[in-house]
């Protein structure tokens, strides 16, 4: 009787997620993974594909009267067998080029199409190295976040630059894909002499010029790309700390500010040096420890990890720690193109939950997965990344992208998890170097032993969550039967679970490898009957839970039971459970609504509860943020918390 029960509940809510689904246009499928296609085209000519340059000179003048820069970009390169007509750089047509030199002599160039195109030399069997200078001028254009921006803070000249995903070009020629590290690059900027230039690595020189100008040389010396390549400009309130490394060696911490922001971005600044312990324990140590790290404020709100000297629009500890993170997962391994750009970002938000952690305690790590959750469609990998607005979705490249570096720390474990992610940024063959989703997975299974095929295919390259629904019952030799039913119909998830068997004196805890349908698991001789079985209690698992007993298959208990709250964070409804005994027949019970503040916001359900399970659902008119949905009954209040995301 209690398995047909079961049964009839299953099909039940089969029906109810299915009409939810056809209201939302999800794409269903019946397998539990399915293998797509994806285009791995890259933004690269043909050409540019068969050259790899290795080093760049990038030296101008810039004149804020005019708004201009004037200048050279000296590239130094190679060519292997495979030789190309053309050796193309990438460069805004709005932009001029007044000159080019290949090895030393002056050369023809076709400057079309956002390309410089010079023919290559003569074909050598073997390949050759070649040296191109490229001479040019003009008002760089401003693309994707602001790639190059004339800009003003307090009425007084700035210069700052944002090149990701595709704007180095705008400013400076150059092969500009994530693909290709230049494995050094020199940045000489002259600028009046009331300004300071920030760039990335070392500041090697700075001289004193004629005519009240000044001269900056800034040195990387580590492997970059193109988009992390920036400069800004501004005469700005600087300050040093020092970070002391694992081994004791010492990285000064360089702060270059807007002088009325001293004040209001030190304290969080400071902080810096504590994240950096963190994040070289978790991850390794900081992988330009050779050089500098430091914050340049400019101009946009947010910040960007430029290699060494992230650029700050804000002061918040989420913000620092993110772009901290990136120094590794970002900077030290780069995505190889921007289809797999969660590979930068979502570890950037896992960092900013690291350190929530480290701050704060584990609760705090938990909260903050659940502010951050995403339960829309789409895919993580980049189908086309084009735009900056088709690359940088902030629910999938971002949040789900976190949540998925999250959820494999839960597969995996503290220990194999974080001794992944140590061999991840310090792999020969991937460090300061380029990366894709397999080249990560690849590094989590040489380590753990596990096959995490399922877990890539379904959480980067599939879509949506799974829905679980939860039963369970003791049967008459006092084992805990439980059954998880996968209630979603787009594919069903392989994932470990772990489930919370709460009892009148104690807490057992169970791990159950799930990914059908349906699956039953026998969990053993339980010493009493449960109040409460719990799936995934601590939210490791991107998901929706649906406790499924009701009266007729709950054991008689003497109190009250409160179900966590479903979905949550949700939107636009949350559900809210509660069961009765059946001693208490009906109840007078009231439910509101109340936010953080203790305002009450809504009145949900007043009047008479029947025995067993009850449920009670909010449809939210209200702000996204924490809300409260409190209980009233028997003289007794209870509470839920629960998280409205829009």
């Amino acid at each position: 009787m209690i398995k047909i029960f079961f049964k009839v509940i299953f099909i039940i809510l089969n029906i109810i997620f299915s009409q939810k689904k056809t209201d939302q246009n999800f794409i269903c499928s019946q397998t539990k993974s399915s293998s797509r296609v994806f285009s791995e085209a890259s933004t690269l000519t043909e050409n540019q594909e068969k050259i790899d340059i290795n080093y760049y000179n990038i030296d101008f003048e810039i004149d804020f009267n005019n708004e201009q820069i004037f200048g050279s970009v000296l590239a130094h390169g190679f060519v292997g067998m495979d030789q190309p007509e053309y050796i193309e750089f990438d460069f805004s047509d709005e932009m001029t080029v007044d000159s080019v030199w290949l090895n030393n002599e002056i050369t023809s160039f076709d400057h079309i199409d956002d390309i410089i195109k010079i023919p290559a030399q003569v074909s050598i069997p073997e390949g050759y190295n070649f040296s191109c200078h490229i001479f040019y001028r003009g008002n760089p254009p401003t693309s994707g976040f602001g790639s190059y921006n004339f800009d003003m803070h307090n009425n007084i000249d700035h210069v700052w630059t944002l090149s990701e995903p595709y704007g180095a070009r705008d400013w400076w020629p150059c092969k500009d894909d994530p693909s290709d590290k230049a494995d050094s690059v020199d940045i000489i900027v002259t600028v009046p002499s009331e300004q300071i230039v920030v760039s990335n690595g070392l500041l090697v020189d700075e001289q004193d010029l004629p005519n009240g100008k000044k001269m900056y040389h800034w040195s990387e010396r580590y492997p970059i790309c193109t988009y992390l390549v920036s400069i800004a400009t501004y005469p700005y309130t600087f300050w040093t700390d020092t970070y002391i490394g694992i081994n004791g060696d010492t990285l000064p911490l360089e702060y270059y500010v807007y002088p009325d922001h001293y004040e209001l971005v030190y304290d969080n600044y400071m902080l810096t040096n504590d994240m950096m312990e963190v994040f070289a324990d978790k991850f390794g140590e900081y992988p330009f420890m050779g050089e500098k790290y430091g914050h340049a404020e400019f101009g946009r709100g947010g910040g960007m990890e430029h290699q060494t000297i992230s650029s700050m629009g804000g002061h918040s500890e989420w913000l620092i720690a993110h772009e901290l993170g990136h120094q590794w997962w970002g900077d030290l391994v780069t995505c190889s193109s921007f289809h797999h750009i969660w590979l930068n970002e979502g570890f950037a938000r896992f960092s900013e939950a690291i350190w929530d952690e480290a701050s704060h305690g584990f609760e705090a790590y938990k909260s903050y997965w659940q502010n951050h959750s995403y339960f829309g469609p789409g895919t993580i990998y980049v189908e086309d990344p084009q735009t900056a607005a088709q690359i940088f979705n902030g629910n999938l490249t971002y949040n789900k992208a976190g949540w998925v570096v999250h959820m494999l720390r839960g597969v995996m474990g503290d220990s194999l998890f974080f001794e992944s992610l140590k061999s991840y940024g310090s792999n020969d063959s991937l460090a300061y170097s380029d990366v894709t989703t397999e080249d990560f997975k690849n590094v989590c299974e040489d380590i753990s032993d596990l096959n995490l095929s399922n877990f890539f295919e379904q959480w980067i390259y599939n879509e949506y969550y799974p829905k679980y629904g939860l039963l369970w019952e003791i049967n008459g030799v006092g084992e805990l039967i439980i059954t998880i039913h996968q209630l979603q119909t787009w594919q069903y998830f392989d994932m470990p679970i772990d489930i919370k068997v709460v009892l009148a004196n104690e807490s057992l805890s169970f791990t159950v490898n799930n990914q059908f349908e349906t699956q039953e698991y026998n969990l053993g001789f339980i010493n009493g009957i449960p109040l409460s079985v719990q799936l995934d209690p601590d939210g490791w698992i991107l998901k929706e839970v649906q406790y499924l007993n009701n009266v007729n298959i709950i054991p008689e208990v003497s109190n009250i039971l409160i179900y966590p709250a479903y979905p949550n964070p949700f939107n636009p409804e949350v559900t809210f459970q509660y069961f009765l005994p059946t001693r208490f027949g009906e109840i007078q019970s009231e439910i509101q609504i109340y936010d953080l503040q203790g305002r009450l916001i809504d009145e949900i359900g007043t009047g008479k509860s029947k025995p067993g399970l009850n449920n009670v659902s909010w449809k939210a008119n209200a702000p996204s943020g924490t809300y409260f949905i409190q209980m009233s009954a028997n003289n007794k209040n209870y509470s839920e918390k629960v998280q409205l995301v829009k």
